[in-house]
């Protein structure tokens, strides 16, 4: 590994590769497309599997100084009836809900200025007797002992590597906010669910409020940016306090549409000296909030299997074959969810109703503890 790993995409996956590599003594450069790194976002969750991770790289204090520590969550009906209220287990690490471009800035700052580069936009990988080398536009050819594609739902590298084809859309649109302080009050996750839509409320520090809806439409459905929040007020105005406030609140221009996709899992991520992480290898509808926190384990797996390898190609099938099988299971587990909340239909929302209010506790822990219980070094 004495060349060091080509790692393409400067986003969440990207930097905690990076990050992980650098720490196992295995040096990373990272080549972003855009010609500044400005991650761009809402809120996002950070559970205790990922929050573990990020105490070993000595980031957790900061992520917390910048972010909301939670332990509850709510489920609510559209008219604000409780639905389940449901704990966060106690675990080794603690849960964590903060702004997306807080958690990069705290990855990014992890990083020497010099092992991230930005306006390299990737064109094509090749292998070469000793390892990889990658054409990155402008930048020009980069070489290194392997190469990871952690450039996102419609990775590049997975196109030459798989040419699978592309994501699948799930029937839903998620747009997403940031309020800003003194609008509401609100300490706790709150997820309430209509008929064929959702609204998330997510405190994320700083008095912020980030904020998160769904409604079943077409994939395409027309729709102009200074439309949204009169579309998404006529959608959830009559929805339960702070709902409509956290519309209203937030600048038109500010609030962001991205179509909920994913992709059936694959056990093939890459072949040679080459693998995906993150969205690229695996990307997962965001109904479990686990999108960001397997990319961190991705990364730290990936170290631990290459600094752990007699050879790059062996590490890298060795972080393929750990990542699969959980990956797959959560990603399921995430479409499955996402089906039962985009409910519609009058009894099966009546239905979904009765199942919150049954489920016992100790299930919903249970189902808890298996999502957060992994030690990416373990």
């Amino acid at each position: 590994m004495s060349d060091g790993v080509i790692v393409i995409g400067g986003g969440i996956g990207g930097l905690s590769a990076a990050i992980a590599l650098r720490r196992a003594g295995i040096d990373a450069q990272v080549y972003e497309r855009a010609p500044e790194l400005r991650e761009v976002g809402a809120g996002i969750s950070l559970w205790p599997n990922a929050t573990a991770q990020l105490r070993r790289w000595g980031l957790l204090d900061e992520i917390i100084r910048r972010g909301h520590l939670y332990t509850r969550g709510e489920g609510r009906a559209a008219d604000g009836r409780l639905l389940t209220v449901f704990d966060v287990p106690a675990m080794d690490a603690p849960g964590v809900l903060i702004h997306r471009a807080d958690l990069h800035s705290v990855l990014l700052e992890a990083l020497p200025a010099w092992a991230v580069n930005t306006g390299a936009a990737f064109e094509r990988f090749h292998e070469t007797a000793s390892g990889v080398e990658a054409d990155v536009g402008d930048a020009g050819s980069v070489a290194g002992a392997c190469l990871v594609g952690a450039d996102g739902l419609r990775s590049a590298v997975r196109e030459q590597l798989l040419n699978d084809g592309p994501p699948v859309y799930r029937g839903y649109p998620v747009w997403r906010g940031v309020a800003p302080a003194g609008t509401a009050e609100c300490d706790t996750l709150i997820e309430t669910l209509g008929r064929g839509q959702r609204f998330g409320i997510v405190p994320i520090g700083g008095g912020r409020i980030a904020w998160w809806a769904t409604a079943n439409e077409p994939e395409n459905a027309p729709e102009e940016g200074h439309d949204r929040k009169a579309k998404l007020l006529r959608m959830f105005g009559g929805w339960h306090q702070p709902i409509p406030q956290l519309i209203e609140a937030t600048p038109d221009e500010e609030i962001l549409k991205n179509g909920t996709y994913d992709r059936p899992p694959v056990r093939r991520w890459g072949r040679g000296r080459v693998t995906l992480l993150g969205d690229a290898a695996h990307p997962t509808t965001p109904n479990l909030g686990q999108g960001g926190c397997m990319a961190i384990e991705d990364g730290a797996v990936l170290a631990c299997c290459l600094a752990n390898a007699s050879d790059a190609a062996a590490g890298l099938r060795a972080y393929e074959a750990r990542r699969f099988r959980r990956t797959a299971w959560i990603t399921r587990q995430s479409l499955a969810y996402g089906r039962i909340g985009q409910w519609q239909n009058a009894a099966a929302v009546r239905l979904r109703e009765t199942m919150f209010r049954l489920t016992p506790p100790s299930v919903t822990e249970a189902s808890f503890r298996r999502l957060f219980a992994f030690d990416p070094v373990g």
